[in-house]
């Protein structure tokens, strides 16, 4: 048998769960009626949650709203995850118990999580109709479902660039102005929330700005292009009805930012979005990282993160030669695509990227211990990073942006601890919910020792894609990591070092299980660390996800993820869940489901030799952070 059902089908299932057997905090609603287009679509499987509206996938309208828009959802009962393909197309993933979810590689949060009443699964209907490019408008006593410009993506290359803008309805701009120095496009039938202005300054365009205008029922987008001297522009095309890509000539003018980098910025006064009538006015919400840029100073680089409203930062910095300094946005979400760029040197590769719902990471790697100062201010954070090297230079800080501006460093001889204490090892992290009894007292007896346990193996293969399996990956990743921690000083032992079976080939679950857990326990190890990659019924899900089932599990799991999280792909967090190897081994212990080998994307990188490498890395570095921040008392001095 295949003994990842030993680990509750991964993600699939987990039907033991509690967020399967959650009971519906709903209260029943009237029908919900709604104008989309020409037809008035009624959705009868509603209800308030958390005071918001949450719909049934069962419902007729719904089904009638995702033919329309050529969507198709995925979902069978017992399933932990709701899976919509939308026509762009598009992965949108809703996870059962979990306010977090996904539109493509965008991790935002709802405002409540699904749930399951009956048969039936309850979505956000807020957040699905995003998913779909609409918005729900009121115009008066009617609601309306009006289609959105949701995005406006410029791409360049040397003197030409591309406006791409993507909608949730056909797309026909018109050309209402059409000068030497500006261009303006008109989207009939489309509503935005991208009001603002952008910098471009490559492939002939300055700058793009965008308002709405018109009425709910009738809005409409407009988009100004101001161009550099002598940029002539292409007939508007559309490769389907609701992409529509506009080339300009930049005519010699040379590229001068990354346009990867670039993302929407506040309206300038004089372009504030006109008022729909009758439209609700914007709420307040999270900030928006809306750019980062790169550009050069006196005496190194800056980097720049342009952030949209208040939102507190924490910044840490890894002494050489690891020099790598990571940067948390609380409060803030993305907007845009991730970036994953290479800078030159003192700098080395930027990452930015939404690692949960609520937090925006910008991680640089530096060449080296150099200076380094981070000051916010109204619009956002200013990183600059200078040539020279400094031995005693601040190793993390915190602060604030936007209408409050503070900021703090402290210069910390040892790599810093991580931005949410666990309270040590043995400790419940304040959770009622765990229920393993008293804390854990274990004192390893051999306390550098290290047990990795390679997931699968031998005559169970786990997943597989495109001829690569499981068992190989994570046999893979675990030498990897062995290697690093015995060049630390660290002793290592591997469940199994060669492609076998533990216990016996074709053994059952438990006794191929145990077996490893005996490698631990018997060896009075001082950690556990079991790796795997997920898997899914489709390819919509992905990221890395740690699982642990002590409390004394809580601070390896929490410093290992913040390490994983700078380097690997999107950061699904923690579960807690009773998988047999971490419930059943003495020593703190952590399961690394690394990342979907289902998905595209991620199998992409778990089929990257360097991307292993650097997941084992990180896990290194995690487990280091751990061992200097929670040392046991018979543990000799390094």
């Amino acid at each position: 048998m295949n003994r990842s059902i030993a680990r509750i089908f991964k993600l699939l299932l987990l039907a033991g769960l509690p967020f399967v057997a959650l009971a519906s905090p709903a209260v029943a609603d009237g029908p919900l009626k709604a104008v989309y287009g020409q037809q008035t679509i009624v959705f009868a499987h509603v209800s308030t949650t958390a005071g918001a509206t949450a719909v049934g996938l069962n419902d007729g309208g719904l089904r009638t709203l995702l033919r329309a828009t050529g969507s198709v959802v995925t979902w069978r009962p017992g399933d932990r995850y709701v899976l919509i393909t939308t026509s762009a197309p598009l992965v949108v993933s809703f996870a059962i118990g979990d306010r977090r979810y996904d539109i493509g590689p965008i991790g935002l949060q709802a405002a409540f999580a699904p749930y399951v009443q009956g048969d039936e699964v309850y979505l956000p209907l807020n957040e699905l109709l995003r998913s779909l490019d609409l918005a729900l408008r009121q115009d008066g006593t009617t609601a309306v479902l009006q289609p959105q410009l949701d995005s406006l993506d410029v791409r360049s290359s040397g003197n030409r660039s591309e406006v791409i803008a993507h909608a949730g309805a056909p797309l026909h701009p018109r050309i209402v102005q059409d000068g030497s120095s500006a261009v303006i496009y008109e989207f009939d039938g489309v509503g935005t929330n991208l009001a603002g202005t952008r910098t471009i300054n490559a492939g002939g365009i300055r700058t793009l700005q965008i308002a709405q205008t018109g009425t709910v029922r009738a809005p409409k987008t407009v988009v100004t292009v101001q161009l550099a001297p002598g940029a002539v522009h292409e007939i508007p095309r559309s490769n389907n009805d609701r992409d529509v890509a506009i080339a300009f000539d930049g005519a010699g003018t040379p590229p001068q930012q990354s346009p990867q980098n670039q993302a929407m910025q506040p309206a300038p006064p004089g372009m504030a979005a006109q008022a729909q009538t009758g439209s609700p006015a914007a709420a307040a919400g999270p900030a928006t990282v809306t750019a980062v840029t790169v550009s050069p100073s006196a005496s190194g680089y800056t980097v720049a993160v342009a952030i949209a409203g208040n939102a507190s930062f924490e910044w840490h910095r890894l002494r050489d030669p690891d020099d790598r300094l990571w940067i948390d946005i609380t409060g803030a979400q993305l907007q845009g695509a991730p970036i994953d760029t290479a800078e030159p040197v003192p700098l080395g590769a930027l990452r930015v990227r939404q690692i949960d719902p609520t937090t925006v990471r910008v991680a640089l790697s530096l060449a080296g211990p150099k200076s380094l100062v981070v000051t916010p201010s109204s619009s956002g954070l200013s990183i600059d990073v200078g040539r020279d090297d400094l031995a005693d230079a601040p190793r993390t800080g915190s602060g604030s942006v936007g209408s409050v501006i503070a900021s703090g460093e402290v210069a910390a001889a040892v790599t810093p601890a991580p931005l949410d204490q666990p309270g040590g090892p043995s400790s419940d992290d304040g959770d009622s919910s765990w229920k393993f009894g008293p804390r854990n007292t274990y004192v390893p007896t051999n306390p550098r020792l290290i047990v990795i346990d390679p997931g699968h193996g031998g005559s169970d293969r786990g997943s597989s894609r495109h001829g690569v399996d499981e068992a190989y990956l994570a046999l893979d990743m675990s030498k990897r990591l062995r290697d690093i921690l015995v060049a630390r000083g660290w002793q290592v032992r591997l469940t199994h070092d060669t492609d076998v079976d533990v216990y016996q080939p074709n053994d059952s679950a438990h006794d191929e299980l145990q077996a490893r857990v005996d490698v631990a326990n018997g060896a009075g190890a001082r950690m556990f660390i079991s790796i795997h990659a997920n898997a899914f019924i489709n390819s919509g899900p992905y990221g890395t996800t740690s699982y642990i089932s002590k409390p004394s599990d809580v601070a390896l799991a929490r410093l290992i993820e913040r390490e994983l999280a700078a380097d690997g792909t999107k950061d699904d967090g923690i579960v807690k869940s009773h998988l047999y190897v971490t419930l059943h081994t003495l020593m703190p212990a952590v399961l690394i489901e690394t990342a979907f080998i289902s998905n595209p994307s991620d199998y992409a990188l778990l089929t990257s030799p360097a991307w292993r490498q650097r997941v084992a890395q990180s896990i290194a570095d995690g487990i280091d952070q751990y061992n200097r921040q929670y040392p046991v008392s018979n543990q000799p001095a390094q």
